[in-house]
């Protein structure tokens, strides 16, 4: 028999899941601007196979916690020498999140692909269940030299 008590805790106990569940992103856009400052610089790793070589990394959020591909809202190509890609992407709580994204070229073409997950200590967090548009730029160590910037599949 479910009284009344044992079915408010329930709710409340699905509420709490929801929260949790839904700071670490969901589908939905934010007004809110990227922050700039948040974005900190990674050396490049070198590369590992034969489909390119790495030209920069760039970093947000420090150490990510559970990697995964991440689709790639747009990238923006920062006029300087050599050049940054400023690449842009919607998750959740800056103060949460981390990212790394990284810039291959192979031929014509560069590649950026971007893994996001959560920082080192999100879990101990109280983090914004709500959608936050950032940036992580990436430093190049070569310019573009005419080269296409491609978003790799998220």
């Amino acid at each position: 028999m479910t009284t009344p008590r044992m079915h408010s805790r329930s709710i409340v106990v699905a509420i709490c899941l929801g929260l949790v569940v839904s700071a670490c992103g969901s589908d939905e856009a934010s007004d809110q601007p990227p922050s700039a400052s948040d974005v900190v610089r990674a050396p490049a790793p070198s590369p590992t196979d034969d489909s390119g070589s790495v030209i920069g990394t760039g970093n947000l959020g420090g150490t990510v916690v559970d990697p995964q591909p991440y689709p790639i809202d747009g990238i923006d190509i920062a006029e300087s020498f050599p050049e940054q890609l400023m690449v842009r992407f919607t998750s959740g709580d800056p103060n949460c999140t981390a990212a790394t994204a990284t810039a291959t070229a192979s031929g014509d073409t560069v590649l950026v692909s971007l893994a996001v997950g959560i920082t080192e200590d999100a879990l101990a967090k109280s983090c914004v269940a709500d959608e936050f548009e950032q940036v992580v730029s990436i430093g190049l160590d070569e310019g573009l030299d005419g080269r296409q910037v491609v978003a790799a599949d998220g």
